[in-house]
């Protein structure tokens, strides 16, 4: 299925740019041609039908040729962060049986370390020149033919990622062909993406976000995806914070006419805080869209205000892909809404007693689609509580408004319970928030022996501050079964790289 998607949107655009990134230009003609090429060379090294490559790469060209060929073999795409240590890494890879490895020089290293370790041969090949170890990436494309060796429709799977949860081991997601077209084409009639869109790509392609409202958007529709380049100095890449690049995607958005911008809360703050300067243009935005961090009314208003557009929200996760967002003509009102399901998506607010909610009464968001997974793997029990009826439970907690507009209100397993009572670690955050010494707070859970569950309070301060301060300011404002009983002050919070606090990490 995703074979024919690409075939057709090669032969009805074929001089379209498919993909730009830095210097490097591929038309969609030559998208399907270099796809074909990595196709019939992975084959060679003993690719088939449902073995397991894993792509630990960044966003760049490589990544989506590299989907579409492992999908024209019927075989299924690993998406990993390819900021991921040896450790983490070699779990992902010995979970999943991964036969073959696609990295870049970087990283190459690194994984070669795990494949040394590992009892089973999997092979790497790696993108660049002169790769330290492994194959390059271009000899396995190099000569190899443009044949299609898929001469059939598939609909097995495709795609296994992780679900990156606040708490438990990390579980994989196995998603068919089915599913991913599905998702591609629900993301491209909800959002009206045509091939004269340009999509800019800045948040994570292995992501289940980067993946859908970039990679599948621009490949479905025709679109032309443009790649923020990796920062690079003396030919050394490295990372550097936002706003340094902030000059660049404003570049790249005023050079590329950019219609569509998938980002997240923290990348518009950065833009909504751009100085005045006539020579900024981003009269081709048409569609603003940020997921994977609650969208603060500040960032949203100074956004609208600096630039005259509206961001909008959307909602996903990585069993479904994206299933809502609010396409509100006129958002203003509703800016902390993921607005409605997406085209062929069904989400219910459900109840405690089993019964769908009512307007306006808090439930947990139960998903149907034939973007979802059937589930997770080798997690029976974990299955048979949250995929019932055919539907996902998602473990957020909701509701909607009488027009059917979604809003997110918390999550349901990440409630504290402490002594018998189930305590809402936002509400705590919330109030610690308005202290004039903390710049920045999580509050989680942490185990004791004997004691169940306490509350400890993660705190990044400013300024002078002391344990005592944030206890004392809790005990004044909140019962004493929801004040921290453990305080760590931290240099900074973990996230995700879309901003998305790691929960887990702290308890």
């Amino acid at each position: 299925m995703l074979n024919q998607m690409l075939d057709k949107t090669a032969s009805s655009y074929p001089d379209n740019d498919a993909v730009v990134c830095g210097e490097s230009r591929l038309t969609y003609q030559a998208l399907r041609e270099i796809v074909l090429r990595l196709a019939n060379g992975l084959g060679s090294l003993g690719i088939s039908e449902s073995d397991c490559i894993a792509l630990v790469l960044p966003n760049c060209p490589e990544f989506l040729i590299s989907f579409f060929a492992v999908s024209r073999l019927h075989a299924i795409a690993l998406l990993l962060n390819p900021s991921f240590k040896e450790s983490e890494l070699n779990h992902y890879i010995e979970d999943s049986q991964t036969k073959l490895i696609i990295t870049d020089a970087a990283r190459a290293e690194t994984c070669q370390a795990l494949i040394d370790k590992s009892d089973r041969q999997i092979k790497l090949v790696v993108v660049g020149n002169n790769p330290p170890c492994g194959v390059a990436f271009e000899d396995v494309v190099r000569g190899a033919s443009t044949e299609d060796p898929s001469t059939d429709s598939y609909e097995g799977a495709v795609l296994y990622q992780y679900t990156s949860g606040s708490t438990g081991k990390p579980k994989r997601v196995s998603r068919t062909q089915v599913n991913v077209f599905s998702q591609a084409r629900s993301c491209v009639e909800t959002l009206g993406v045509t091939m004269e869109d340009s999509i800019f790509c800045s948040v994570p392609m292995y992501h289940a976000y980067g993946f859908g409202e970039c990679l599948l958007a621009a490949t479905c529709s025709g679109a032309k995806l443009v790649i923020l380049e990796p920062y690079s100095k003396d030919g050394v890449v490295s990372e550097i914070p936002f706003v340094f690049r902030r000059p660049r995607v404003l570049e790249l958005i005023k050079t590329e006419k950019i219609s569509i911008l998938p980002s997240v809360p923290y990348v518009y703050s950065i833009l909504a805080s751009t100085p005045p300067d006539p020579t900024i243009d981003l009269s081709t935005l048409r569609l603003c869209i940020s997921a994977g961090n609650f969208l603060a009314k500040d960032i949203f208003d100074k956004f609208l205000l600096r630039f005259g557009l509206p961001i909008r929200q959307l909602y996903g996760c990585t069993e479904a892909g994206s299933v809502a967002i609010n396409m509100e003509a006129s958002p203003e009102h509703r800016y902390d809404s993921v607005g409605q399901p997406m085209q062929d998506v069904e989400i219910k607010v459900m109840g405690d007693d089993g019964n769908e909610a009512q307007p306006g009464v808090t439930g947990e968001l139960a998903i149907k689609s034939n973007t979802l997974t059937q589930g997770y793997h080798d997690a029976p029990e974990v299955n048979k509580e949250v995929f019932r009826e055919g539907h996902y439970f998602t473990s957020d907690l909701g509701t909607k408004d009488k027009d059917g507009y979604i809003f997110i209100t918390g999550r349901k397993k990440i409630f504290i319970d402490t002594g018998g009572h189930k305590v809402d670690p936002f509400e705590i955050e919330n109030l610690l928030a308005t202290h004039p010494n903390v710049k920045e707070v999580v509050v989680v859970g942490t185990k004791r022996p004997y004691a169940g569950e306490v509350i400890k309070a993660v705190v990044v301060a400013e300024g002078e501050c002391e344990e005592s301060s944030i206890i004392s300011y809790c005990q004044d404002k909140l019962a004493d079964f929801k004040t921290p009983r453990i305080v760590e002050f931290r240099d900074e919070i973990p996230k995700s790289a879309l901003g998305k606090i790691l929960r887990k990490d702290l308890i």
